[in-house]
């Protein structure tokens, strides 16, 4: 029984020495950065080939996927005040429900109506630009049939075309004569 008391003590003083030694989050005493600064720490790789300190900045815009930033206070060994958690937080971003089908077929519907509305309001545009290019040529015809036309004046009748020359139908032409000097004779 003593040797079983002793045993457990042995054992409680060793674990408790452990404790001190390495704190919970895996980075030892030693290796923690000075107050005010910040560290790197990538799982996985000894505490020799971590990066150096620096500062909390540069290390958090620094840490890559597999790693975490030790807060370098004076905080007691064992805390895990200033310790950043080890598994990146996961995000309250849920991506929004697919669309069913029908909800995909009213979509669909509504946007072939939407279309014909705006071809319909094409069209009307179109024959309203129509209707309104014809009255306007109509109201041009009118003013120009209301407008009396000047008397012709000497000047515009020099400008004016001579009248056609009546035109003589001859029924009967003379054969063509040939200018060249191979005639027969």
């Amino acid at each position: 029984m003593k040797y079983l008391a002793l045993f457990v003590a042995g054992f409680a003083l060793s674990a408790s020495a452990l404790q001190a030694q390495a704190s919970p989050s895996g980075v030892p005493e030693s290796h923690r950065p000075p107050p005010g600064m910040c560290r790197i720490w990538i799982d996985g790789v000894p505490p020799a080939h971590q990066p150096a300190p620096t500062d909390c900045a540069t290390a958090i815009r620094k840490r890559p996927m597999n790693a975490r930033v030790v807060f370098g206070n004076d905080a007691p060994a064992g805390a895990t005040r200033g310790y950043a958690p080890t598994q990146p937080r996961q995000s309250n971003f849920v991506a929004p429900p697919a669309p069913s089908r029908d909800d995909q077929a009213r979509s669909a519907q509504q946007q072939r109506e939407e279309q014909d509305r705006q071809r319909a309001a094409q069209l009307r545009e179109e024959q309203d630009r129509q209707r309104a290019e014809a009255q306007r040529q109509h109201d041009e015809q009118e003013r120009r049939a209301a407008r009396p036309s000047p008397p012709p004046t000497q000047h515009n009748q020099e400008r004016s075309a001579p009248p056609p020359r009546p035109r003589v139908e001859n029924s009967q032409r003379p054969p063509r004569q040939s200018y060249s000097a191979h005639r027969p004779r």
